[in-house]
Order: structure tokens, then C-alpha cells, then sequence
């Protein structure tokens, strides 16, 4: 898979602007990464770098001020604030990586790639269990919201995957933002 239909797949929302974050895991054959990183920069997108494990390499694939304004809750902060986190968001990633080095997959992730602060609550309290739906994420919350989220990201996914088969330039998809 080349690094644009990686991203297609697993970014694709966060490519749109619909998203803040997407996790990302790249394998050095999915092509000339370091050729795409400025590309993608310059429509808003910021990489980095959680963990590598056996040369994969975990990348969280953010839109800065949608990311920062996720992050910037109340109900954000109330989770974040007791597991050590800083309110400046960079602070805030370096934490994040730091915790990838202690537990395998942190699960206040889910807040910095935009799922609901009380699914990722939900989450967190039942350690993964008596969720009511499970899709992108765990649902503890409204099922009904998560539903339309899920779906409305899935037409994106599709959509991105459709695009770049019929010859078009993943830059070009991505929209602009600051």
C-alpha cells in the first residue's frame, strides 16, 4: 500500500478536516514518506511520532488547532490533568509518547483523536467492557450521535480510497486549514 492510500484509509477525515487526529501506522515500504510530510503540511496537517516498534511506526496524523480545541475542555482537561498532562498541547504530545513507553496503548488517546470524553470516561471506568456499541470506538454515550459520526466518516474513508484509484493527487483532496 502506497503512503496515500495509507492515509486514505486510515486518515481520511483528518485529511477532510473532520477529524482532529488519526493514528496512523507506517511501515518504511509505504513509500517516500519524507516526500509527502512537507506536501501535507502545508494544508494544515502535523505529524507525529508516538513509537516504533519492530520498524512500524506509530504517527499520530493531527490538524493542530482542531486538536488543541478537542484537548482544551473541561471534560478533556479533567481526564488528562490527573494522568499528568500539561494544557499546551505540544507539552501535551510529548506526555502522550511518553506514556506509550509505560502502557501499550494509553487509552486517553481516544481524546486526542476526537472521540466523545465520555465514551473515553466510559472506556477508562470499564476497562474496555459493557460498552453499548462498538465501532470506530467504544460507545458508552449516544449511540445515536456515534452512529452518524461512524457513518459519516466511512463515506469519507470510501470516498478518499474512490478518488485516489480514479488518478487523483492526495494533496489536492486535503482540505486547507491554518
Amino acid at each position: 500500500m502506497t503512503f496515500p492510500q495509507l492515509l486514505a484509509r486510515y486518515a481520511a477525515p483528518t485529511l477532510a478536516g473532520m477529524k482532529c487526529a488519526s493514528l496512523v501506522s507506517l511501515k518504511p515500504l509505504n513509500g517516500h514518506i519524507d516526500e509527502w510530510i512537507p506536501l501535507l503540511e502545508e494544508k494544515g496537517l502535523r505529524f507525529f511520532h508516538l513509537k516504533t516498534e519492530r520498524s512500524i511506526r506509530l504517527v499520530l496524523v493531527y490538524r493542530e488547532e482542531m486538536l488543541s480545541k478537542a484537548l482544551s475542555t473541561q471534560e478533556a482537561k479533567s481526564i488528562l490533568r490527573p494522568l499528568g498532562y500539561d494544557e499546551e498541547m505540544k507539552t501535551a504530545l510529548e506526555h502522550l509518547r511518553t506514556r506509550f513507553l509505560s502502557v501499550p496503548c494509553p487509552h486517553e488517546i481516544g481524546l486526542f483523536l476526537g472521540y466523545p470524553a465520555n465514551d473515553v470516561i466510559g472506556f477508562i471506568e470499564n476497562n474496555g467492557s459493557n460498552f453499548k456499541l462498538s465501532g470506530l470506538w467504544k460507545v458508552y454515550g449516544d449511540e445515536e450521535s456515534a452512529l452518524r459520526l461512524f457513518a459519516r466518516y466511512e463515506k469519507c474513508r470510501k470516498a478518499y480510497i474512490s478518488f485516489l484509484e480514479n488518478g487523483a493527487n492526495l494533496i489536492k483532496l486535503c482540505k486547507k486549514t491554518a
